[in-house]
């Protein structure tokens, strides 16, 4: 009886042990750079073996999603080696790491260009290009029970799955991830049109403690999103220049 009960709690230590494995998750940042003169490497390649979903460097070649700590991913571009890695191998970096690809040569036997059709390129078997999923939310981000916020009448028909939406910390860490990469994506189009350069060059001010301080002046005062333009942009720098330029000029009061 001692022996049985011995085994049981084995296997339920090894089951608890499994799931809380599958259940951990890692931020993976990445930035990719051709290993020959070093520049960044765009639309590189990530594959997660674990799901089999594409993902994409930027123009900067940075990459940066949620992966399970058991997954590992393949990297490459066209004409680069590919390079599995682990995502265990990101663990308490911050800041990520980068990943500097070989470039490879290769004959492409034929394009087939048919009339109004898909262009065909034959390409190696470990070369294939990224197709844009329909839901791009990182497998490992999403919710076991339900695919956006739950109605309250799901609290009727699936009692248990609403409370663990709600009480869980896993599922509270899951929708965090999933707003900090929105929000992260939406930066990355703001700093399209609003950086350093355009403020510099919109300003006049040369590089110095004066463009420092106005920068600091913009990034508090000036509240932009994705669907601003850069004639917008232009022109909120401007009319921040002439406050900021009388503020300036404001006698100090001791």
């Amino acid at each position: 009886m001692r022996l049985c009960f011995f085994f049981l709690l084995l296997f339920y230590s090894y089951i608890l042990y499994g799931q809380t494995s599958m259940d951990s998750t890692v931020w993976v940042k990445l930035i990719v750079k051709d290993k020959t003169d070093d520049r960044f490497i765009e639309n590189a390649q990530v594959i997660s073996y674990e799901t089999m979903h594409i993902y994409a460097t930027d123009s900067l070649g940075s990459f940066r999603n949620v992966f399970n700590a058991t997954d590992s991913l393949k990297v490459f571009g066209l004409g680069y080696e590919a390079v599995v890695i682990k995502v265990k191998q990101f663990e308490n970096i911050e800041d990520g790491l980068t990943l500097e690809l070989a470039r490879r040569t290769y004959m492409i036997r034929s394009v087939d260009v048919p009339a109004k059709q898909e262009l065909h390129l034959h390409l190696p078997s470990d070369i294939k290009l990224a197709e844009k999923k329909d839901d791009d939310k990182p497998i490992a981000l999403r919710s076991g029970n339900f695919s956006s916020k739950p109605p309250v009448l799901a609290a009727v028909f699936n009692p248990l799955s609403f409370i663990h939406y709600y009480t869980s910390k896993q599922e509270k860490r899951k929708r965090n991830a999933i707003k900090e990469l929105a929000k992260d994506a939406e930066q990355q189009k703001i700093n399209v049109f609003y950086n350093r350069d355009i403020i510099k060059e919109v300003s006049g001010y040369e590089e110095g403690k004066k463009l420092n301080d106005f920068i600091v002046y913009c990034n508090v005062n000036l509240h932009l999103n994705s669907r601003d333009n850069a004639l917008l942009v232009k022109e909120r720098i401007l009319k921040l220049k002439e406050k900021f330029e009388a503020q300036e000029q404001q006698p100090i009061i001791e």
